[in-house]
This record gives structure tokens, C-alpha cells and sequence, in this order.
């Protein structure tokens, strides 16, 4: 019998290593341009199809009869993309290529609980509805230092593969870890081409709403050295590629349902506050919310522009040496790759984060509702005549004016080296070794100005039209002159992070029979240490600069500074009117005027913004800091300027920032400088993990000419995790101060609680604290807890997991397969969330608010989860393929997952003993393995080549994908309660039930044309918005359709131009406002059109 296989016989060990982030590989004029096949479209070819002598297949049909093959001969379920696929369009990163991968979507926020900052470049990946993807360069792990553990694709240059592998489905010999799939980024070797190349691109770019050309490049450099000892070759390869574009967004503030007479606020189901939801009892149920007659309306609007400029450079060596029998083969590859990330951002939002305050109607505007009572259009304002609320009683809602301004650097360096070696005809053998180390840094600073404002807001369209209106009786410059514009807060943040992998790998593969059912025999082990240490102070550093309503207008409502109670002195402040209290209202600030160097006027929305005619701020307004921001922020330069702005305002909570704090440990009771970044913000976790496995590959023909073949193989995994964190027992100083009624003595004694209870009794018994409802016996085991110990809870995590796994193929001999794919697998959590630590608390207050006081546990922890263990899934593929052509084939695979253990925020009851021999039964609130489920779905694909037509007509192609997920058996729990009441009806974040890729492709001669459209159903982003009022965000039915054309000009040498976004699509976001799922329009942003204008060369 003849199988082949996804590569030639070396395949299991010429994956390489992880070598270029970048390149080694193709570039893709490289990949492109070359005048022969592919090695694997080659490979991908069966002996009874081997091509007539005369027939050669070049550029982008070499390209899909490559990815047609591999995933034809596949040991289980592939999908493949190659360098001429991932160069035809101007994808800009790895993510990007990927979403036309059939089941494979991509994320489009920085982080998925934040949907207002969109990426212009694709984030995570996500395949089949899932994101636990594992990400491989040549096999083998890599992974950026961002506290995850996988590769953040963006970061990869695209031009510079030479193929892409997405596996759904798993052989016993992969690396475990993806169990939504993984994808496999491959680079060439010297070897794969002999003799002396070189190839790149040369490349300009530019975006029509940034309006900025940016460079990129690359070069490929190999060579090969045949002597009577052996082969010897040479690569290298350097790339850069730089970014600059700008997204412009239109959002809507907090849509909620509210009294017809709009005079209410919103109505809630619970109380909401900034600091999250209420876990109190709800207010409404599904039967009576909303109420009858609510009307919807917008409690505010707002702007926002984001430049990014990206660059991304990187180096790779590859050497290799293989003997003259072609029997030995060793490869030392080197990898730097670096990438650098700026964004800008500038907004205009107006909102109130507080209930009890609402927007009404302008003077002289009448809201206008569609059918459903949903606002449609008006002028927003609030407190009308209130001059304790804004100036002079004129109206508006508060607007802030903000900007942001980061820079990210990361980079990644790997060397490895790799030995093949073929003992015998049947026995071959590989070792790998590798080291990888990542750095990350970030730098972060947000000031915010503010003023007030009414809003002309109109919801008719698809993009919400958002005007910025200064209050009626207002003066001409209102917005422009400074004098109504105050000075609010900072707030900064740094990250610095590194990551280390070392890993050793041996293989080998045996060939049992050529005649025989079982045909080779695979086996090998694996071992590898991974480190991470994370510093992050996480935007915890907001700071007042001053604020209208306290400071030097009379101090109130904190009294503090040196014109306040320490003087007694009164200062009244610009809006000061006299109003009896109003010095506790609007009456202070610094403005912009008292300080006119540290602030400038700057117009970011007048440049076309979301391609309109009009600006929502006309002449603009004025933002913190000048035109350098984030490099005077790290000089020290904004520190000072707060230091001033502070003592002027006399606000309290001034600004600090992240340099110069102390952190006082809970836990020690000791207070230690921050150096920056304080103990509390560091976590150093380990990970070690050893495997072995062994597969067995088998495959018998029938005498009507169909075949049978396949693998089945198990895989064993341990992993250890070491995370070290203090624990501290409730400290009895709140008890034991004499201050307090205590003896000092250190010990929390029952009397003295007893006693604390005893004062309270005069409190409203709501307000009286919740121990005091215990009964004696609980109250006893209440107080003998807090002793103050501390307890180092260095415990290792091991677990162990057996991973089964199944593969076969029926090929029927004319062109007709079906395969079939059961595995488990594996996804192990972030080592961050293995990190346990911090102070156990009073948990009586939550008891008594559940009616639980006399059973549940009376303290509670929130921390990170040592218990946690890795999601588990069982894979399921079936699927029908017919290959009918060279380039032609229809595919259908129906797929599903069982998964459990899915990974959310909840809470666990764990023991916890003290040096003493106390023993605790405490709540631990953290990461937490509940969630299951079954994700389901099918994919079809279809490509054909139209050699049958007449005329240049026979260089047209097509490629049609469709994608449906039903992920309907997943409900996002809510065991930390803190979402909304709707979070709970909505789907698993991220799942798009409906995804369509389609592509047109022309090839003939001198010509080459592509245009290809990308398009995915609604799904949730989020099941909770990261800010006020914390609702469930969807993501909008979405599209892109980009174009490509390439012109042959001479041999080895390609002019093309390639454009994005051609149609101009705009991304749309949505709020769920009740238990219907009823959603409202939130956010729409615009992304540049952007046009590369490159040429490429191979010699």
C-alpha cells in the first residue's frame, strides 16, 4: 500500500524550530515567485496523481493546490494557508491572515472587556467559537511576555511565513495545550532550496484617514555549499514593516429604559454604582421589567480618535548541515524579533455615572422616539437651573475631555538547535533543544480635562451623530477660551514583564510494515520549564487635579487643605455665586486660564472625522500636556505639573502616580517602598511540564481500490505549577486597639467583640455590623480566627492528564474521502491565575445579606485559585471531502466539542490552617473551574480553478467558506456576582453563529488579481462592559472586503497594489437593556481604507 503523508518522510522532524517570528522563511517573493511547485504541494500529491511532466503550476494556484494537499494527506483535521495566500492581500498581522481560515475568527479589542478601544490590527485568534488556541512556530511553543502564555499573532509579520497550519483536531504526538485548535506558523530552511537566492519585498502603505506613508521591507539571503562531506547551508533574513492608521468612533452612553415622562432616572433590575453591581435583591423581574411605557434613552455621547503607529523589525540565521547520504541533518536557528506599539487617543465623552442624576430635554428641543420608544434624536442636557450643578445654572452634562497616550515594546529571542537523524530505513530519531526569553514594557498616561456640554445626538443612522453644544447664555468661546475648562485627573500606568522557555525534545518514528494493517510506530517524551514574572500597576493610581466641587471654594466636602479648616480662610472659586452651600458644589477648580502652559488647544476631531462634514467639537478644546505627552509624563515633567495644579485647587486625593508609593502588606502589617511597582503588583509563577507519548499509524487497501488508513495513539502530561503567596489570618487589631474598647494585648478576645457589638446596638440594625447576628457559638469560632498569623502558602500544583486520540481516513480512490477525528485535549489556565495570596476578611456581611449567618463560611479571600486545572474538551471531527481537480474541491465537516472545566471568576470553600493550628473554612473568591458545555457546528469549503473556460476567462478562480457554531449549551455564569441580571441569557463571548469567507482570484500570464470578503454573524463581546453600567456588549453583523492586483514586469520581479477596507466598513457595537436581549445601539467605529503600493523580487 502507498500513503503519502503532509511531508516527506522527514515530516515529523523538518517542522524546524521556532525560528523566525519573522522570516526565515519565505519572504513572499520567495514563496511567490518561485518557477516550481511548492515542496508541499509536492508532497500533497498521491502517487497515482502525480503530475504529467509537462504541466507546472506557479504562484497562487501552486499556492491553493499546496493547502489542498496538506489537507488532503493529513494526519487529522488541517486547514492550510500558504505565503503566496497570506501575501495575495494585505493582511496586517498573522490574526489578520487567519480569519479566512474556515471556523477561525478574530478578536477586534484590546482586551475583550473593554469595547471601546479597537484594534486595527487583529487581536486574539479564535477558532470555532472558542479561544483557547495554542500557537507553535515550527512545532514547537512560543509565546510573548503580554502574562499569557501564547504568541500574541499580531506581533508576526505575515509577509514573512512561508505557510500557516490550523489543526482542529489532534495525533498523540502534538504538543498538548489547544484545545480550540492550533496554529502552527512554518519558515524555510537554506536546505529547502539549494543554492544561492535572494528575495524581499519593498513596500509603501498609507491609510486615507491617517494620511501617513509608512515604509516596510524585507530580504531573504540563502545559500547552499555541496562538498564531499556533506551540504552546508546559510540563511538570513531581515524584516520591518511599519504601521500608522486611525480609527474614529461615535458612542452612546449608557441607553437605559426610563419613566415616560422623563423625569426619572433610569430603572435598574439592581442598583448599579461605579463600583459595579449590587448583589442586593432585584428590583425588577423578567414579568415586570421593563416597566410598561419606559421609554430608551441615551444617558450621554461621546467621540473618540486613535492613531496607532506599529513597528516591527526582525532578524533570523538559519545554519544547517546535512551528511552526504542525506541521512543526518542538524539546524541551529537564531530569532530576534522586536515590536514597538504607539497609540494616541483623544475623546470628547459626556456622561454622569451616577443614578440619581439623569439627561432631560434641551431648551427648545423636543426627543423624538421611533415605534419601540427608543430615542432616536435630540438635544440632551441636565440640571437645568441648577447652579450648584454646573455654571451659573445654564445646564449641561459634564464632558471629559480625554487623552491617552502608550507606548508597548516587546520582544522575543529564540535559539534552538535540531538533529535528524535516519538510523536505518525504518528507524529514524529526533532531538530538539530550545530557549526562548520575551520582555514586554509598557508605559501608560490618561488626563482628563472637563467642562459641560449639551448634546445633540441623532440615532437615525448606522453611525451615531454626536454634537458638542456649549449651554444656552454660554459666551461665543466657551469651548476654545479656557475659562470654563478645569483641570481634573491623572492617572499612569507601567508594565514590565519577562518570560523564559526552555524546553528538550526526543522522537522517534519506527516503520513496522510496508504490506501490514499496522504500518509505523511513533513514541517520545518532552520536558519544558517555563517562567513568567509579571509587573503591572494596572491603572491604580487615578489622581484628582482638581475638581469644581471641592478645594479652595470652601473646602467642603473633604476640608482639607491650607485654606480650609487649617486657616479657616474661604477662597471662592470661579463659579462661586454666593448660593448658600455652593462653596460645597461648583464653586472651586483650576482652570485652564490659572494654569495656561499645561494645557493646549487641540482640535482631533476637525480632520474628516468619521468621514464626515461637520465636527462634534468645532475649533476644538483643550487637552492636558503638550505635543510630546508621554514623554513629559516619563521625565517627571506632569508630576510636577500636578504637584502645582494640586496645591492651587487644594483638591484632595491628589495625583502621585506610580513612582515614589509605599505598599503597606495587610498581611505583615510592615510598609515597604514601591520600587516602582509594589509587592502586590508582582507575580513570579513557574510551570514545568514533562510528556511522552505513543502513536501507532496504520492503513490497509481494499480490492475495490479504497483505502483505509490512520493513527491511534495516547498521550500522558504532568504539569507543575509553583506560585508562592502570603496568607494572612483577620488581623485582631480592629478589635484589640484600645482606641476601639480593646486591651491591646494583640489577641482578639470574644469580649472585645462582644463588646464592639455592644456599641452598635444604637445603630439602625441594617447598619449594625453583621458578626453581631451570630449566635454564641458561631461568634466564638468567629473570633478565635483573628490571631494575625500568616501563613506561606508555597504549595506546588501538579496535575496529570491523559490525552486518547483516534484519526482515520476512508479514500474511496476517486477523489472522494471521509475522515473521522476523537481526541482529548487540553487547555492549562494562565500561570498568573495560579497566584494565591492577600487577607482573609469578615464574610458575615454577605451571609446575612443571603439569610446564611449560622451556616456559611464566615471569611472569605480573594485571590488566585490553586485548585484550578486545566479545561478539558473531548474533540469530535466528521467529515465528507471530494477533491475533484488539482485545484477543486468541496468539503463538509461537521464538529463538536464537549468541554468542561471552562474557566470564570466564582467561588470555592478551602481550608486553611494556621501556624497556631486554627483552622478555617473560608470562601475563596476567584478564577474557577464550572462552566460546561457542548459547542457543535459544521464548515464547508469549496475552491475551484476555471481552467475549462474559454479565453483569459480560464485564469479565473474562486474559494467560498461557511462556518455555523452553535455554542446554545453555554450560559456565562455569574458566580461572582458581579454582572448584570441579562449577562446570564447571553451566549459564550466571542461565538459567531454564521461566518462566510468568500474569494475571487484571477491568474493568467503577466496578470494577477484577488479580492476576497470576510463576514461573521453578531456575537458578545463581552457579558460584562469593563465600565459603567456593566452591561453585555455585542459585537455587530460585521464585513471587509479587500482587493489585490500584481503585475510580472520581468522575471523574478512583481509590481502590485493592495488595498483594505475597500468598502469602508463600519464595526457596530450594541448594549443588552433587558431580559429579551433587546439591544441598542452603542458604538460604531472606522477604520482607515488603506492602500500598499510594493514590489517584490526573487533571484
Amino acid at each position: 500500500m502507498n500513503t503519502a503523508k503532509l511531508a516527506p518522510r522527514r515530516r515529523l522532524f523538518a517542522l524546524g524550530t521556532a525560528s523566525a517570528l519573522a522570516i526565515a522563511a519565505a519572504s513572499p517573493a520567495l514563496a511567490q515567485d518561485a518557477e516550481a511547485p511548492a515542496e508541499d504541494a509536492e508532497a500533497a500529491v498521491t502517487p497515482d496523481e502525480e503530475p504529467e511532466s509537462d504541466i507546472i503550476v506557479t504562484g497562487y494556484r501552486a499556492s491553493l493546490q499546496s493547502a489542498q494537499g496538506i489537507k488532503r494527506n493529513s494526519d487529522t483535521f488541517v486547514d492550510a494557508i500558504t505565503a503566496e495566500d497570506i501575501g495575495a492581500l494585505p493582511d496586517r498581522s498573522v490574526a489578520e491572515a487567519l480569519q479566512r481560515v474556515p471556523g477561525v475568527n478574530i478578536g477586534r479589542f484590546e482586551k475583550p472587556s473593554d469595547p471601546d478601544r479597537f484594534s486595527v490590527e487583529g487581536t486574539g485568534v479564535i477558532i470555532r467559537g472558542l479561544g483557547f488556541v495554542r500557537s507553535e512556530l515550527n512545532g514547537r511553543d512560543i509565546f510573548s511576555a503580554n502574562g499569557g502564555t501564547v504568541l500574541s499573532f499580531n506581533e508576526v509579520s505575515p509577509e514573512l511565513l512561508g505557510s500557516v497550519l490550523v489543526f482542529k483536531n489532534l495525533t498523540a504526538d502534538m504538543v498538548e495545550g489547544g484545545i480550540a485548535g492550533t496554529v502552527n506558523l512554518r519558515t524555510r530552511k537554506p536546505l529547502d532550496r539549494r543554492g544561492f537566492h535572494i528575495s524581499g519585498t519593498l513596500e509603501t502603505n498609507v491609510g486615507d484617514l491617517a494620511d501617513e506613508w509608512s515604509p516596510g521591507g524585507s530580504v531573504l539571503l540563502s545559500n547552499t555549499w555541496e562538498t564531499d562531506a556533506g551540504t552546508l547551508g546559510f540563511q538570513f533574513g531581515y524584516a520591518r514593516s511599519e504601521l500608522v492608521s486611525r480609527t474614529d468612533a461615535s458612542q452612546v452612553a449608557d441607553p437605559c429604559y426610563r419613566p415616560a415622562t422623563l423625569t426619572g432616572s433610569c430603572f435598574r433590575v439592581r442598583p448599579v454604582g461605579s463600583g459595579g453591581i449590587s448583589n442586593t435583591n432585584p428590583q425588577f423581574t423578567p414579568d415586570n421589567f421593563p416597566p410598561a411605557g419606559a421609554l430608551v434613552v441615551p444617558k450621554g455621547a461621546g467621540v473618540r480618535t486613535t492613531d496607532l503607529e506599529r513597528d516591527r523589525e526582525a532578524f533570523s540565521s538559519v545554519i544547517q548541515y546535512e551528511s552526504p547520504d542525506r541521512s543526518f541533518l542538524m539546524t541551529f536557528e537564531w530569532l530576534r524579533a522586536d515590536t514597538t506599539f504607539f497609540t494616541q487617543e483623544n475623546a470628547a465623552i459626556a456622561l454622569v455615572n451616577d443614578d440619581a442624576l439623569f439627561p432631560v430635554p434641551a431648551a427648545g428641543s423636543t426627543w423624538e422616539f421611533d415605534q419601540n420608544g427608543q430615542f432616536v434624536r435630540g438635544v440632551l442636557s441636565q440640571r437645568i437651573g441648577d447652579a450648584y450643578a454646573n455654571p451659573f445654572g445654564r445646564g449641561g452634562i459634564p464632558l471629559e475631555l480625554l487623552r491617552f497616550e502608550r507606548e508597548t515594546r516587546s520582544s522575543t529571542e529564540d535559539f534552538s538547535f535540531d538533529v535528524d537523524w535516519n538510523i536505518t530505513d525504518r528507524l529514524r530519531v529526533n532531538f530538539e533543544a530550545q530557549h526562548i526569553q520575551s520582555e514586554l514594557g509598557q508605559d501608560s498616561i490618561i488626563a482628563n480635562m472637563a467642562t459641560w456640554a449639551n448634546i445633540d445626538l441623532d440615532l437615525s443612522g448606522k453611525v451615531p451623530q454626536v454634537q458638542f453644544l456649549a449651554p444656552p447664555g454660554a459666551p461665543a468661546d466657551y469651548f476654545t477660551s479656557g475659562r470654563n475648562t478645569y483641570y481634573w485627573f491623572l492617572l499612569d500606568s507601567i508594565a514590565r514583564n519577562e518570560g523564559e522557555l526552555d524546553t528538550l525534545r526526543f522522537d522517534a518514528e519506527y516503520d513496522i510494515s510496508d504490506d501490514g494493517f499496522f504500518k509505523q510506530a511513533k513514541f517520545g517524551a518532552r520536558w519544558s520549564d517555563r517562567g513568567q514574572t509579571t509587573r503591572d500597576t494596572n491603572f491604580s493610581t487615578w489622581g484628582n487635579l482638581s475638581a469644581p466641587w471641592a478645594g479652595r471654594a470652601g473646602c467642603a466636602p473633604w476640608n482639607a487643605g491650607p485654606g480650609c479648616a487649617a486657616t479657616g480662610g474661604f477662597q471662592p472659586g470661579r463659579f462661586f455665586t454666593g448660593l448658600p452651600g455652593q462653596e460645597g458644589a461648583i464653586g472651586g477648580g483650576a482652570f485652564v486660564d490659572d494654569f495656561p502652559n499645561y494645557a493646549n488647544l487641540r482640535s482631533p476631531f476637525d480632520n474628516g472625522f468619521q468621514r464626515g462634514g461637520t465636527s462634534p467639537l468645532p475649533g476644538g478644546a483643550h487637552f492636558f500636556g503638550g505635543d510630546n505627552f508621554l514623554q513629559e509624563y516619563l521625565s517627571g515633567a506632569s508630576a510636577e505639573q500636578a504637584r502645582e495644579i494640586n496645591t492651587f485647587s487644594q483638591t484632595p486625593n491628589p495625583f502621585f502616580g506610580v513612582r515614589n508609593r509605599q505598599y503597606f502588606n495587610a498581611v505583615t502589617r510592615q510598609t515597604t517602598p514601591c520600587d516602582p511597582f509594589c509587592q502586590n503588583e508582582i507575580s513570579e509563577v513557574s510551570e514545568t511540564t514533562k510528556a511522552a507519548y505513543a502513536r501507532v499509524d496504520y492503513g490497509t487497501d481494499f480490492d475495490n481500490g479504497w483505502k483505509v488508513s490512520g493513527n491511534i495513539g495516547l498521550r500522558y502530561v504532568e504539569t507543575e505549577v509553583l506560585a508562592v503567596g502570603e496568607v494572612g489570618f483577620p488581623n485582631p487589631f480592629f478589635f484589640d486597639d484600645p482606641a476601639s474598647g480593646g486591651n491591646g494585648d494583640g489577641v482578639a478576645q470574644l469580649t472585645e467583640i462582644t463588646a464592639a457589638c455592644g456599641r452598635a446596638q444604637s445603630l439602625p440594625v441594617e447598619q449594625r455590623p453583621a458578626f453581631c447576628g451570630l449566635s454564641s457559638g458561631r461568634l466564638a469560632q468567629f473570633a478565635a480566627a483573628y490571631t494575625g498569623e500568616v501563613v506561606i502558602d508555597d504549595r506546588t500544583v501538579t496535575f496529570d492528564n491523559w490525552l486518547p486520540s483516534f484519526n482515520a481516513l476512508l479514500d474511496t480512490g476517486n477523489g472522494l474521502l471521509f475522515r473521522a477525528a476523537v481526541s482529548k485535549g487540553i487547555s492549562r489556565p494562565d500561570l498568573a491565575a495560579f497566584r494565591a495570596g492577600g487577607v482573609i476578611g469578615d464574610n458575615t456581611g454577605d451571609l446575612r445579606s443571603e439569610g446564611t449567618l449560622e451556616t456559611g463560611p464566615l471569611f472569605q479571600l480573594f485571590t488566585g485559585n490553586r485548585t484550578l486545572r486545566p479545561v478539558e474538551s473531548w474533540n469530535y471531527d466528521l467529515s465528507v471531502e471530494w477533491y475533484f481537480d488539482r485545484v477543486g474541491s468541496l468539503t463538509v465537516n461537521a464538529f463538536a466539542k464537549d468541554i468542561k472545566g471552562i474557566i470564570n471568576n466564582g467561588a470555592d470553600i478551602v481550608d486553611f490552617t494556621s501556624p497556631s493550628g486554627i483552622a478555617l473554612d473560608v470562601e475563596v473568591n476567584g478564577p474557577d473551574n464550572r462552566q460546561n458545555g457542548l459547542l457543535k457546528g459544521v464548515e464547508v469549503s469549496y475552491q475551484q480553478t476555471y481552467d475549462f473556460l474559454p479565453g483569459f476567462l480560464s485564469g479565473l478562480g474562486s474559494q467560498l467558506t461557511y462556518t455555523y457554531v452553535d455554542g446554545s449549551d453555554f450560559r456565562n455564569t455569574n458566580l461572582a456576582n458581579n454582572q448584570s441580571d441579562f449577562s446570564a441569557l447571553q451566549p459564550l463571548a466571542g461565538i459567531s453563529k454564521h461566518t462566510v469567507n468568500a474569494v475571487l482570484f484571477y491568474e493568467k500570464d503577466w496578470l494577477s488579481a484577488r479580492a476576497a470578503y470576510n463576514w461573521r454573524s453578531a456575537f458578545l463581546i463581552t457579558p460584562r462592559d469593563d465600565i459603567f453600567p456593566f452591561s453585555p456588549i455585542w459585537g455587530e453583523e460585521t464585513g471587509q472586503l479587500d482587493a489585490s492586483v500584481f503585475v510580472t514586469v520581468a522575471d523574478g520581479l512583481k509590481l502590485g497594489v493592495q488595498g483594505v477596507n475597500l468598502l469602508d466598513e463600519v464595526f457596530r457595537t450594541s448594549q443588552v437593556i433587558d431580559f429579551d436581549g433587546t439591544r441598542v445601539q452603542r458604538s460604531a467605529f472606522r477604520n482607515d481604507r488603506r492602500f500598499t503600493f510594493l514590489a517584490r523580487f526573487d533571484f
